[in-house]
């Protein structure tokens, strides 16, 4: 919630002083000591031990190969995801592509693809979803932690496919035991995308959104909303193929760590715990507010 809230400032803050520039490795940075002061905040002040409170066990070389695979195989998901978004809202990412190529490759592969995958698994698999895990409540914790990561993004476009990558994490992370696979799947996703954009920055094919919206007509003969529709519906196809070779891969993660039983145990709930609630009234008015800047934005930003 104070992470939440906190963001949300900050962005309404920057708004209202939008002449000062902080550059995108500054904003990049910014945003990840937004979410890791009011953590490592609540960890001092409850005396809160994160290596007994995070599952962290030592990661196998053989799973995190078979991470990286699972990753790769939820990949259409994720952009079958963003894609629907895009329907509704505008592409925030690709907006941004000028402006994170300008810097060198190497900064903006290391806190992209890096230092922000592993900042933001401490703080929302770590800390948030075991502290809500507590509860005894597996799915709700894990709903909530997923959602909550995908506020902190603060628009629809990236909140769709974060939060699909927050439960996927949780269910790596309890199917592994181990946080740092999490962290892995979520590097992999980060860093094919940053590699990616510098791909296409090599090839000059980097594109406005305008750009792209012109290119995207032109090359399918139709207008951009239906063209993107079909691209959508091609990329559901593919990512329901996808997502059930991941079911599989993950069934071996699952297996190969000796895990069956702890799922199991998770997803069904042990006799005579005692659940507790999950959601609070300032849990409420931070989601209230999140949403309702967020719409603002779509509307008036």
């Amino acid at each position: 919630m104070t992470t939440l809230l906190v963001e949300a400032a900050v962005m309404v803050l920057m708004y209202l002083c939008s002449d000062i520039s902080l550059g995108i490795i500054g904003s990049l940075l910014l945003s990840q000591l937004i979410v890791l002061v009011p953590t490592v905040l609540f960890l001092l002040g409850t005396r809160t031990d994160p290596v007994r409170l995070i599952a962290h066990n030592r990661p196998k070389f053989t799973t995190a190969l078979l991470v990286v695979v699972f990753t790769f195989l939820c990949m259409p998901a994720i952009i079958a995801v963003n894609a629907f978004s895009m329907l509704f809202v505008d592409n925030e990412v690709a907006g941004l592509q000028s402006y994170m190529l300008s810097v060198p490759w190497w900064q903006i592969l290391l806190m992209v693809g890096i230092v922000g995958p592993i900042s933001e698994e401490f703080v929302f698999r770590g800390v948030i979803y075991h502290g809500y895990k507590t509860s005894h409540r597996f799915v709700g914790s894990m709903l909530l932690s997923a959602l909550l990561f995908g506020l902190t993004h603060l628009n629809f476009n990236q909140m769709s496919y974060a939060v699909l990558v927050g439960v996927v994490s949780v269910l790596l992370l309890e199917g592994s035991g181990s946080i740092f696979y999490s962290m892995l799947f979520h590097i992999c996703i980060n860093t094919t995308n940053v590699v990616q954009m510098l791909v296409q920055k090599a090839q000059g094919s980097i594109m406005s959104r305008e750009e792209s919206m012109a290119y995207i007509e032109q090359t399918m003969q139709m207008p951009y909303k239906q063209a993107l529709a079909v691209s959508v519906s091609v990329y559901a196809v593919i990512a329901a193929g996808a997502a059930a070779l991941a079911g599989c891969l993950f069934y071996l993660i699952v297996k190969k760590e000796n895990r069956v039983q702890h799922m199991q145990q998770l997803l069904h709930g042990t006799a005579g715990e005692e659940k507790t609630k999950l959601v609070s009234v300032p849990l409420v008015i931070s989601v209230v507010l999140c949403l309702a800047y967020m719409t603002a934005d779509v509307f008036w930003g």
